[in-house]
């Protein structure tokens, strides 16, 4: 296996598992656990822990009946036979990249703020109002490697069309910079905070062959073809990803490539405990199963090959 999709693999693994360490924390510093040793209904359980935002509190509890650390019968709630392990075996430690654990570490503190309000000004998950805060996490050394891995599953190099959907802040000149400048980078985003960090450094950096557009890609309209379509933690934010999955195929040119990069449900077990966090951002649904991914491929009138590659990635190539 690519030496690049293993750390991806082994980090959202971690990033999960630690995730859930923090998921239990919450759970005992609210007392929610002790609520549910005799059984409680869940409209009694939000009425009695003292948080102010019982949506979040719902979603909470959603997450521990996800995980099996709650369990439901009969209309009552209660704790489940539960264990929880971190591994720390040495082929994953030599694997990962520390850079996101205080970043983790924030959500962790956004989310207590989030039990009073969503809209509390210490929760930095919007993309506008907490552009710099999504630059950070963009930053980090996970995504450089995800960045990487588009780079080499597309076989990037000068003279090459892509179109780069949820582009970011740093994607525009990571990636833009390879394919210039005989060739073309579009970068699609809806934040105009992040396609202004995005565009003060393509300009620096004088990548003239760089195009950066604000738009929701569910409302893109497709006039060109590209070499290859990049979408990495993108179909998260979408109610329907397939549509997005048919749109961005209509886009390849034949043996084009699209790489998608995600966290995928089916793939990656315990991928609800960063669900709970990452849905501090508003614009969150939920992470993409790689079965409705591949059934989207099936689905579009073209003719395509897709793979699933480790946990994280999936290439489909157009062959007609």
């Amino acid at each position: 296996m690519d030496p690049l999709v293993e750390v991806l693999d082994r980090n959202m693994e971690a990033m999960a598992d630690v995730a859930v360490g923090y998921l239990i924390q919450i759970g005992l510093k609210y007392d929610v656990f002790k609520e549910l040793v005799q059984g409680v209904s869940r409209e009694k359980l939000i009425a009695s822990v003292p948080l102010p935002n019982k949506e979040r509190l719902g979603r909470l509890i959603d997450t521990y009946l996800q995980l099996g650390i709650v369990e439901e019968s009969g209309g009552s709630l209660r704790m489940a036979e539960f264990s929880y392990e971190l591994p720390l075996a040495q082929e994953r430690l030599e694997k990962l990249l520390p850079d996101w654990i205080p970043i983790l570490e924030e959500m962790y503190k956004m989310a207590d703020y989030a039990f009073i309000s969503r809209e509390h000004p210490k929760v930095l998950m919007d993309f506008d109002k907490g552009a710099d805060f999504w630059d950070m996490r963009l930053l980090l050394g996970i995504n450089k490697v995800y960045r990487q891995l588009a780079s080499h599953l597309l076989g990037l190099e000068d003279g090459m069309r892509i179109i780069d959907l949820g582009c970011g802040s740093v994607s525009p000149v990571e990636l833009g910079s390879v394919v210039g400048p005989n060739g073309k980078y579009v970068g699609i985003d809806f934040s105009p905070g992040l396609l202004s960090i995005a565009m003060s450094r393509v300009r620096n950096e004088g990548l003239d062959w760089v195009a950066l557009r604000e738009m929701d890609v569910r409302r893109l309209v497709v006039r060109n073809t590209y070499d290859g379509v990049v979408m990495s933690f993108l179909l998260g934010y979408l109610e329907n990803p397939g549509a997005v999955v048919r749109k961005a195929l209509e886009m390849l040119g034949p043996g084009g490539r699209l790489v998608i990069l995600d966290s995928f449900r089916d793939l990656n077990p315990r991928v609800a405990a960063l669900e709970f966090f990452e849905s501090l951002t508003k614009e969150f649904v939920r992470f993409p199963r790689a079965g409705e991914i591949l059934a989207a491929v099936d689905e579009s009138p073209y003719d395509a090959e897709a793979s699933v590659i480790g946990n994280s990635t999936i290439v489909v190539t157009r062959v007609l």
